[in-house]
Parts: structure tokens; sequence; C-alpha cells
């Protein structure tokens, strides 16, 4: 068959000398349809070990020799178009693109086909999806002459070069063009009324001698319901054990297609350990995605994924400057490109634990698994000894995913997710039009709307360790940016409380009213909690009235208890994480409460002043390590060199290893005439 002359138009002709010598055009009918057009080319040996492992994973041979290091994507589409008889479309002609850019990109990315106005189509093919075509040439040789064959590669890689654009603007406006009741976009009058209402609040402690008796013990005996709800709800996670969840794992065959989606901006110098952090995850290769998501104009991290995340399961997706250019913007952007069943999001900074997609699974496909849509994996501060923001910051976490969230999951209530390690149904993310790029925790808002669309979410035993910022400054703006995400929640989800009633439940809308709206209200009204108090103690608790009495009476009981069920939370937090130097964080909580005051006032008047500005948060500073920052960072470098297997021409080419399975007996792959 006559290719045109080109770059690798002629790749057939060089496919020998790159393979290896002692071509032979032996029978290739022992080998499946996918594998048949590389006999000779590579040993015999190697094949049947492709062809076994391919049965037990249930994949096609090619992606055992394409995740193997073995072959290249492009030479892969070489031999296959070959061995059927087929031309190869490079996707660069005007016909093709002229149909690529009337298409729907989403419909193309997940039919794998493109046809042309001259009624010639073109088929992205790999694996089992290859085979069945051969069956159909076979079956119809004529077919032959209308079909042409592509790689996924280079189908993906031809969209986002013409339907980016269109791909950014639908990630960025998809959300709030069609439920605009549910998108922080939506916010007008009420991010206005907000600092106002906080300052109203502020005064409250003030405010008795100014107002009635009955209205000021009124406003005292709300707040204090709600801050004494909110202690309650953490002194109780203090005291619940949770339930052990162990499901059966199931065997690599009956795995599914596992996607990763890793936003980064500007973040080239983690890259080497992200990349050594996802290499290490316990999930056959064949089966994995991994799309790095980075910004269009960040050229410094777009070199460092190149260099460093070579391996055939690695992609890159760029986000051109369209809408906010936020986190859950990339994410959205990512998503047409997904292959996965299942998608996990991961940070730039995270450790996973090897076994978590597996847990994840099995929790999906385990008992009540039908009506889960998000599980998520708990979160640990990885270099809590960097500094004394670090510890407290540890204990936080500790307590937030190791004794609360796992308590309102097993309670079956809605929950805010984690900003990280989240694990979703490809289908149901998708339905939901993915995340709010208009809110700056779209993790947390994303729980919320999955629970009013009736689904539910848990929490594992599994853990992501990730970086904590260690200085004031830096954990400052990223306490705002959170503070500004939940209050964006709040006010989108509580505009319309009878419907969030509706949808949840009362007894749901109240705890998550709890859950999120009294973590913000304890914020920011502790400080005026505690000059209050300061001075009746220094007047001598001289109240002029009953009711004074009475409202001084809540005051105390509600500091008492706010405080006593602090201590005992970041107590069992940190047993059951076993974090050392407790008695170095417990004096320092005061002080902390008083830092997340200031975040969540300056969060109050951002909201107002720029309510999408996300205030980044620089990782790789990290100087100590609870575990594997060495180990990683040695394994990076290990990685970064070049490889003396065959590189793809992918838009990420591939790594100098495979990712690590389950797979111990593997052999190593030889090519034909390959001395040992």
């Amino acid at each position: 068959m006559a290719y045109r002359r080109g770059s690798i138009e002629v790749m057939w002709d060089a496919l020998p000398g790159r393979l290896g010598a002692n071509r032979s055009d032996t029978a290739s009918a022992p080998y499946p349809a996918e594998i048949a057009g590389l006999a000779g080319y590579i040993d015999h040996e190697t094949l049947l070990y492709a062809m076994r492992r391919a049965r037990r994973l249930g994949v096609g041979a090619d992606e055992v020799l394409l995740a193997s290091g073995l072959v290249s994507s492009d030479e892969l589409l070489t031999a296959s178009a070959r061995h059927l008889g087929i031309g190869i479309d490079l996707l660069d002609g005007y016909a093709t693109g002229l149909a690529l850019s009337q298409a729907d990109p989403r419909a193309t990315i997940a039919c794998g086909t493109i046809r042309r106005h001259d009624g010639q189509l073109t088929q992205a093919a790999r694996g089992l999806p290859l085979r069945r075509l051969a069956e159909q040439l076979k079956a119809q040789p004529g077919l032959a002459r209308w079909v042409r064959l592509t790689s996924p590669e280079r189908l993906a890689a031809r969209i986002r070069e013409m339907a980016g654009e269109r791909i950014a603007e639908e990630a960025a406006f998809r959300l709030s063009e069609r439920q605009p009741r549910l998108s922080a976009s939506s916010l007008r009058l009420a991010r206005y009324l907000l600092p106002v209402l906080g300052m109203l609040l502020a005064a409250a402690p003030f405010a008795g001698a100014a107002l009635p008796d009955f209205a000021g013990l009124a406003l005292t005996l709300i707040i204090a319901a709600l801050i004494l709800a909110w202690s309650v709800l953490r002194f109780t996670a203090s005291t619940v054990e949770p339930a052990v969840h162990a499901p059966a794992r199931r065997a690599d065959g009956e795995l599914p297609v596992y996607s990763i989606i890793v936003p980064i901006y500007r973040e080239a110098e983690v890259v080497p350990r992200l990349v050594a952090a996802l290499q290490r995850l316990d999930y056959p290769h064949e089966k994995l995605q991994v799309l790095m998501v980075i910004e269009a104009d960040d050229a410094v991290t777009r070199e460092a994924v190149q260099r460093h995340a070579r391996h055939p399961s690695f992609a890159m997706v760029e986000v051109p400057p369209v809408g906010p250019r936020t986190k859950p913007k990339a994410m959205n952007a990512a998503l047409p490109f997904v292959r996965g069943e299942l998608v996990a999001v991961y940070d730039a900074e995270d450790m996973p634990d090897p076994a978590q997609l597996r847990s994840a699974h099995a929790v999906f496909n385990g008992p009540g698994g039908r009506r889960i849509a998000c599980v998520q994996g708990r979160l640990a501060i990885d270099n809590a000894a960097d500094s004394w923001i670090t510890r407290q910051f540890a204990a936080e976490y500790a307590g937030h995913f190791d004794l609360l969230l796992p308590m309102l999951a097993q309670c079956g209530l809605p929950f805010p997710l984690g900003g990280t390690s989240n694990h979703f149904r490809t289908e149901v993310l998708r339905r939901l039009s993915g995340w709010d790029p208009f809110n700056v925790t779209e993790d947390a808002d994303l729980g919320v709307r999955l629970a009013r669309a009736g689904w539910r979410s848990t929490v594992i035993a599994s853990t992501t360790e990730e970086e904590a910022p260690a200085g004031f400054r830096a954990w400052l703006y990223q306490r705002t940016r959170w503070y500004k995400g939940w209050l964006q929640t709040l006010l989108v989800h509580g505009r319309h409380p009878l419907a969030l009633m509706r949808e949840l439940g009362a007894w749901q809308a109240g705890a998550l009213g709890i859950m999120i709206g009294g973590g913000l209200l304890t914020a920011l009204l502790h400080p005026f909690f505690v000059v209050a108090l300061a001075i009746d103690l220094v007047a001598g608790f001289r109240p002029a009235t009953a009711t004074d009495a009475v409202a001084n009476g809540i005051g105390v009981a509600v500091f008492v208890v706010g405080y006593g069920s602090a201590a005992i939370f970041t107590i069992a937090s940190m047993r059951r994480r076993h974090l050392p130097g407790l008695w170095r964080v417990l004096p320092l909580v005061p002080i902390y409460w008083l830092m997340l005051s200031l975040a969540a006032w300056r969060a109050l008047l951002q909201l107002v002043r720029a309510p999408y500005r996300w205030e980044k948060t620089t990782h790789g500073l990290a100087r100590t390590s609870r575990r594997g920052l060495g180990g990683l960072a040695a394994e990076a470098s290990n990685h970064g060199g070049t490889s003396r297997r065959m590189v793809p021409r992918a838009p990420v080419p591939a790594v100098a290893g495979p990712l690590r399975d389950s797979d111990a007996d593997r052999p190593p792959p030889r090519r034909a005439g390959a001395s040992d």
C-alpha cells in the first residue's frame, strides 16, 4: 500500500530499522489483529506475553506493548494499517480538518470516528475496538477503500488544536448557562449584603444595651445555637468510631479504565515528584490515563511535563485563556478527554496511597455502591514539622478528614468534598456539568450538588499526603480562598432554602447548614466574643438586667463548650492520625483561631471586591516529610533521563519505564533479533 511521502507517512518503510531486523512475512494468524502487523518485528515470546497479559486484563495486546514502552503509538498505527490493508490518516489534511471543525468535539472523542464529506471514515482505534474493526473489514472487504486509521493520541491532539477554544468556553460557561441558580456566577446582591450582615452579627456581643431585651436575647440565642451545634457536631465526631469498610478488591481483568486529572499551574518544580508518585499507583498501566492540565501560557510547566511525564499513560491538556482562570475551569476543559469509567482528581503536590484507585473502585462496586457518585480519600499533611502553622494545619486536617467527614458519610449526610483525592463516576460528573468554574472551592460546591441530585458521597481510609503552606502569608491566601468558596457555596445553595430542603430533606439540609454555616460563623464572630468576654471579666460580670445575665451566661457557655469541644476534637484527631507534638499544638489553638478569623473576614470582603480571584498556593517548598519525600525525589530524578526505548510521537512522549502494577512475573520485553 502506498502512502504520501512526508514526516511519518513513510513510517512503514522505516519500521524494520526501528523495530529490529530479521523481518519475515511469517503467518500472523496466531496473533490477534491488533498485533498481527508486528509479527517478525517483535519476538514471538514477547508477543505471546502481551497476549496472555491482555487476556487477563481484558484489553488489547497492542495496549500491553505500548504501556511497556516497546512500541510507540505511531508505530502501532503504521503496523495495524499495513496489516488491515487500509490507509493512515495523519489528521493534517484539509478535508479531515473541515470535518473536525464542524463536528461536536465531545462526540468525536467518545466515538473515535470522523466522517468526512467525501464519505471517507477515519477511525481512531486501538485494542479491542481495532480487533472489531478488523472483523468488519474481513466480513466486508469493500469497506477498506472507505476507512482510514489514526491513533487516539493524534485524534485527541488534533481536537485540542482545532476545538480548544470551544471546549474551554464550554468548560467556563456550561453550568452557568444550563443551571444558573447552581452557579456562583449568578451571585449578585447577596454577595454585597453578606459583609453588612457579618458586621451586624459581629456587633451582636456589644449590642445588648442598644436592643430591646427580647430582641437582644433572641439574637444571642440564634447565634449561640448555630455555634453550639457546630461544636456538638465536632464533639460527636470525636466519639464515633468510623465504620470499617473493606469491600473485596477486584481482579485486574474486572477493573475499568481509570482516568486521573491533575491541574497544574506554575508548579514546574513539583512535576518530577508528582510523576513519581503517580507511577507508584498500583493499577494496571494499560487501564490508566493521566491528564496533566496546564494553562496555555505556562511554558515552564509545559516543558517540565514534557520532560518528566513521558509514559504513554500520560497526556497533556492545554487550557486556552477563556473565562475565569481557575482550577475547576481547567478540570472541565480536561473532562471531554477522559476515557475512564472512573476519574480521580489530584493536586500537583499530592502523594496518594498506591492502592487508592483500587480501594475507591471497590467501594463503587461494593454494597450500596450504585448510589455512590464520589469517593473521597483522606488528606493528611506531609510537612507537619516545617513550622507551628503546619502542625496546626496537620491537626486540623486530621480532624476534618479522619473524624468529621467519615462520621457524616457514615450517617448518610451530605458534606463538602476535599479539594483533591476525589474519585467520581465519570458519567455522573458529566451529567452535572462538571465543576463550577466561578466557585473558588469547587469541591465543596460539587459535594452539595451531588447530594441535591440524589447521589451519595463517602470516605475511604486511604490517605493522600499533601504539602501545607509553612508561612503566614501563603497560609492566609489559601485559607481566604477556602472561606470565600464556602461563602459562595452557602449563598448559592442557601438562596432557595425550600428547594434545598425538598431535594435533600430537612435533616440533611440542616446538617449541611451547620457544617458550612457553623464553621464560617464561628470564624467570623470568634474575636468579637473574646473581646466581649474580656470586657465582662474586667467589669466583674455585673449585668444590668436579668436578660443581660442570661445572655452573659449563654456567652460563657458557648465559649466553654466551643474551646472544650475543640480541645477534645484536636486530641482525638491527632491520636487517630498518630501525629506527634500534641502539647505543642493545643496551647496555640487560640492564636490559630484568630488567624482563621482574619482569613474569614478577608474572604468576606474579597467576596465583594474580587469574588472569582484565585490566589494561588505555591508548592514544592516543604523542608520536612512524614513519608516518601526523599525516596520520591530520588525516583523522580532517576526518571528524568532520556529513555533508550522508543519514544512515541504523542503530545506527551513515553517514559523510561512502565507504571507499577501487580504483574510481578512480567518478563522483560525483547525485540526480534535482540541478544541477551
